[in-house]
């Protein structure tokens, strides 16, 4: 097996579009790293570029110990699976699995062994002798695995292999590429937009945005720690709430939202704030900080708000309720217990626990967290 390493590596196009800037990353060995950003982000076209799919405009990309930028895609020892499944539909099952390794000349006993043994880790040795048009689209993704997996290459890639599939499906196969990567023990990289796989998925996510890193650290880490407002809109279900405002610092810290009432600040992380004093700020608080006090008394110390319903989504065992604060158009989501009744319409009263907040240095989209502490355990890259 092998690491990655990706070092200043950029991809300019004709027309002047830097898709990638010059970016660093080590993917350890055996590592399920995951990339994850917004659509036109650059981690396709990093992915590419690893995969000998896309030139390399500068930089270096190494597969071990190995320069790879000028090595053809089928001698770097790597197999990528795509979010279309490309199987033949004229094959069986068994022939698209094989078909790689009867192009290299694989002896007919050891292409039999090891389709017999991917299709066997994979569940599908009751479906070898099926065409692909025969099967869900969860077993022809997972035909499409077992393509890669017999070839046993140093580095899976993946290019949003699940995009096609239902929500069902899709949390099937979250299950059982984790499972995959954990009985294999190879190097893989994953390619999504969607967070949660990549919350669900990676060993470490790098979060990307206008062809840049933005974070790269464990899926924890990366929730709790946001290094910036930009990883913190991005990562998490709702979105982070977002007030902009300034600081204050008499008898402890408190935030002061434009046009609204001064909220209590317990983070212990302060000590960047005091620069900040009479600047503008942004302060960012998960949803499930946020708490409805008929239900969950407030803490000792935390700020209490009115606020208006205005929409309510119901999932299961817990519910979003969207608020209306404050004299303007200031507004809030809570996560909260879905046996927490609310009614559109209804002034509640909402307690917002701060001791995990974050304070951001400004309003841009990619200001710094004031208050990022990293663990003493935390990656480093």
């Amino acid at each position: 097996m092998a690491g990655i390493a990706l070092t200043r590596l950029e991809k300019v196009y004709d027309n002047g579009f830097r898709a990638v800037k010059g970016i660093d990353l080590t993917i350890r060995d055996k590592e399920f790293m995951v990339l994850v950003g917004p659509s036109g982000c650059g981690k396709t076209t990093t992915l590419r570029m690893i995969a000998g799919l896309e030139e390399v405009t500068s930089g270096e990309i190494r597969i071990g110990d190995r320069l790879v930028n000028d090595v053809e895609p089928k001698d770097r020892d790597i197999a990528m699976v795509f979010q279309n499944y490309a199987l033949y539909p004229h094959m069986t099952v068994y022939e698209n699995m094989a078909y790689g390794l009867k192009l290299r000349k694989v002896p007919k006993a050891e292409i039999e062994k090891k389709v017999q043994a991917a299709a066997k880790l994979l569940t599908l040795t009751e479906q070898l002798g099926k065409r692909p048009k025969q099967l869900s689209g969860g077993q022809r993704q997972r035909v499409a695995l077992g393509r890669a997996i017999v070839r046993e290459p140093q580095v899976f890639l993946f290019d949003e292999p699940l995009s096609n599939l239902d929500a069902k499906l899709r949390a099937d196969m979250r299950y059982e590429l984790k499972t995959l990567q954990q009985r294999l023990k190879t190097t893989m990289v994953y390619v999504t937009h969607d967070q949660i796989e990549a919350m669900t998925l990676g060993d470490r996510i790098t979060v990307m945005s206008n062809g840049e890193i933005q974070q790269v650290a464990a899926p924890t880490e990366i929730y709790d720690f946001p290094k910036n407002r930009f990883v913190a809109g991005f990562i998490g279900t709702p979105v982070m709430n977002f007030l902009d405002g300034s600081l204050r610092k008499a008898d402890g810290w408190s935030f002061v939202p434009d046009g609204g009432t001064a909220i209590a600040l317990a983070t212990p992380h302060t000590a960047a704030l005091d620069a900040h004093l009479g600047r503008q700020v942004c302060l960012g608080l998960r949803p499930e900080h946020l708490s409805n006090t008929t239900y969950v008394p407030a803490a000792a110390g935390a700020t209490v708000l009115a606020a208006q319903v205005r929409l309510i989504e119901l999932m299961g065992d817990h519910q979003y309720v969207y608020l209306r604060y404050g004299s303007g158009d200031g507004t809030l989501t809570m996560k909260c217990d879905a046996h927490h009744r609310v009614s559109v319409g209804d002034t509640i009263q909402i307690a917002l626990t701060t001791a995990r907040a974050h304070v951001f240095d400004g309003i841009g989209e990619f200001a710094q967290n004031l208050t990022l502490q990293r663990h003493e355990s935390a990656v480093q890259h």
